[in-house]
């Protein structure tokens, strides 16, 4: 009878921390403010302690909202993801689909290989061709490009799920006429990126308050498929974080694109 008794109360545990681990994720209430802050790529006028949702070593996440705006705010701490956002550009998704939460994301910003899509040909020798990236010209273009990631803002979106993604790239303009306004910071050590987003339901989110949303936020570096020599013969290109990159293929490529940077973080917000 004891023993019985045991095996219901051990099996009662094991099922309560079953279902604690597999709890969702928790929803989060916006910091609200009364009135509108000046969107610059500063932290001044952000109540931090209110509006902090994740602080990790490499960055920092801010939101908060007033009447008609949502307000996000990203501070990097890191100078290896600095370089990987120049490189890869930096996405933030907003979505009330919980099946698909990366249906539609910002890319600010933009990130050199991003750019490098206008050049489908370029593009596609990029990832293809290890060679290609010890070419002077191409280091150069490159650069080129990094100096206009500020200039440009890319569309990220996935209409299926997920298993295709398109990349447009509008103007400053072109956001602003919907009322999101952008900004960064660019003289300080690490990078500073604000969002202010208008909860009127315009393009690109269509926020509104009231709703759940999921928010992420993401570096995305492309899908490189190099050759396995072209792997070996190429680790030092991605820095002393590539050390230990074993041969093979598919793990070798997940393994490149992780030690470019590649992150990932969500959240859920609830907008009031």
């Amino acid at each position: 009878m004891l023993f019985n008794r045991l095996l219901y109360l051990l099996s009662l545990l094991l099922t309560v921390l079953l279902l604690s681990g597999c709890g969702s994720t928790e929803t989060i209430s916006t910091h609200q403010k009364d009135t509108e802050i000046e969107v610059d790529g500063n932290l001044s006028g952000w109540p931090t302690s209110g509006a902090l949702i994740s602080d990790l070593e490499t960055f920092s996440f801010y939101v908060m909202q007033d009447r008609d705006n949502l307000y996000i705010f990203v501070d990097f701490k890191s100078p290896l993801y600095n370089h990987a956002i120049e490189n890869s550009g930096f996405i933030v998704y907003l979505s009330d689909d919980e099946d698909n939460k990366k249906r539609r994301g910002i890319g600010y910003p933009a990130g050199a290989f991003n750019l490098l899509r206008d050049d489908p040909a370029a593009y596609r020798d990029m990832t293809r061709d290890a060679e290609w990236h010890e070419n002077t010209r191409n280091q150069q273009r490159l650069e080129s490009l990094r100096d206009e990631n500020f200039e440009n803002v890319m569309i990220v979106e996935r209409y299926d799920g997920g298993s295709s993604t398109q990349h447009g790239f509008v103007t400053f303009e072109q956001i602003e006429a919907e009322g999101l306004e952008l900004a960064v910071e660019r003289d300080q050590r690490y990078y500073g990126l604000e969002f202010k987003i208008p909860l009127n339901r315009s393009a690109p989110y269509e926020l509104e308050p009231g709703k759940t949303y999921w928010l992420g936020f993401a570096i995305e570096p492309p899908e490189f498929n190099f050759r396995s020599t072209d792997i070996q013969q190429n680790q030092s290109r991605y820095g002393n974080r590539s050390r230990g990159v074993r041969s093979g293929t598919t793990d070798q490529r997940a393994q490149i694109r992780r030690h470019m940077g590649q992150f990932e973080e969500w959240f859920k917000i609830e907008i009031r």
